[in-house]
């Protein structure tokens, strides 16, 4: 669900993004059913994670954009962590603050 997810962002008008390929998994294990025998538990499988740093006042507009692209009510839908960040400066400028973020 990458590329959708990436033009609703895009259309909400949230612009900026890290996006990383990782591997991980939830509570439980993934099973995958193969043709040549027994199904086999995976520990870790492939994911997409987006990084985005936005103002206090979108970040509801944010969650919102996501969770309607994402949510199918089953195991897998993806989480969102919202955490603060304390400062940022921008090394071409020495903006700092807010302005070195957006």
């Amino acid at each position: 669900m990458y590329f959708p997810t990436k033009d609703a962002l895009d259309q909400a008008g949230f612009h900026s993004m890290t996006i990383r390929e990782i591997i991980g998994r939830g509570k439980c294990p993934v099973h995958y059913d193969y043709d040549e025998g027994a199904p086999v538990k995976h520990r870790l499988v492939a994911k997409r994670m987006i990084d985005m740093f936005v103002r206090d006042e979108d970040l509801q507009k944010l969650i919102d954009t996501v969770v309607e692209v994402n949510k199918t009510n089953h195991a897998g839908d993806g989480k969102i962590f919202v955490l603060p960040v304390n400062d940022a400066i921008r090394v071409r400028t020495g903006e700092k603050g807010i302005e070195a973020i957006m």
